[in-house]
């Protein structure tokens, strides 16, 4: 019985210790780009800078300046380029993030995350890693209408396409 006490105590100690050993899971936020760019797309801040373009064309048009509608008209179909390679292939969505940084660093530190990125950018994990979804709080964000999450939660029954391919698609008229 003595002998029994003594390598329960022993098999205790030894748990304590691996324990105390063993880094704990670094974890880090995943999300998916496409789901991000489909919320940002269809929200007002997009719908405020699609209207602002709107804006300083007709003005350019008006003060006749076919310089500067030329250079908006461009920037105008070079942003739906930009959305399109965002929202169907795996574009950067880094920038839209950036004008909402305090409420990423508010969802990593809600979730106990050390890092946000992109899943579609994790190229490699190292054991000891734990990769946790903050798609929809990072989505949340943007306010997404409710046609905007029907979209939204439909993104990962697809696969990206590659970005050449969505190079190639028209730009809508």
């Amino acid at each position: 019985m003595k002998y029994f006490i003594s390598a329960a105590v022993l098999l205790c100690l030894l748990a304590l210790a691996a324990g105390f050993t063993s880094q704990p899971a670094t974890r880090i936020g995943v999300y998916d780009s496409r789901a991000i760019a489909i919320a940002y797309g269809n929200s007002n801040e997009m719908k405020e800078f699609i209207g602002g373009l709107r804006t300083d064309l007709a003005k350019a048009k008006d003060a006749k300046d076919e310089k500067k509608a030329n250079e908006i008209e461009l920037k105008g179909r070079t942003a739906q380029v930009l959305a399109h390679l965002q929202a169907f292939s795996i574009g950067s969505v880094a920038e839209i993030l950036a004008k909402h940084k305090s409420e990423v660093n508010e969802i990593a530190k809600e979730l106990k995350v050390e890092a946000i990125v992109s899943k579609h950018e994790l190229m490699c994990l190292g054991s000891g890693v734990e990769t946790v979804d903050v798609t929809a709080q990072l989505c949340k964000i943007f306010k997404p209408s409710d046609q905007a999450m029907k979209w939204i939660a439909d993104v990962p029954n697809h696969q990206p396409l590659p970005m050449l391919d969505v190079l190639l698609l028209p730009a809508e008229q």
